[in-house]
């Protein structure tokens, strides 16, 4: 589909915001939602298909610091939110 054009509806409101925010950046509304689809799906990409190195957030090896004056008790009752 490469250098192919296809008509797409939107709401006039959202055509609107990207007429005010392509004009703030110097570009056409055309070229500003082709990069943010593209970049949109670039980041999906990344997040799905993402090398073997790259590792998802965990909690697993979360160490709890505890805040100035903390009680052991409510130490204790934030570090359970975390089990």
């Amino acid at each position: 589909m490469s250098g192919g054009r296809v008509a797409i509806e939107l709401p006039s409101d959202v055509v609107e915001v990207a007429r005010r925010t392509a004009a703030r950046d110097n570009l056409d509304v055309e070229t500003l939602l082709t990069d943010l689809v593209r970049r949109h799906a670039e980041y999906i990409d990344a997040l799905s298909d993402g090398e073997p190195s790259t590792q998802r957030f965990s909690l697993d090896r979360y160490e709890l610091q505890r805040d100035p004056g903390e009680s052991d008790e409510d130490f204790e009752e934030r570090l359970s939110l975390f089990r």
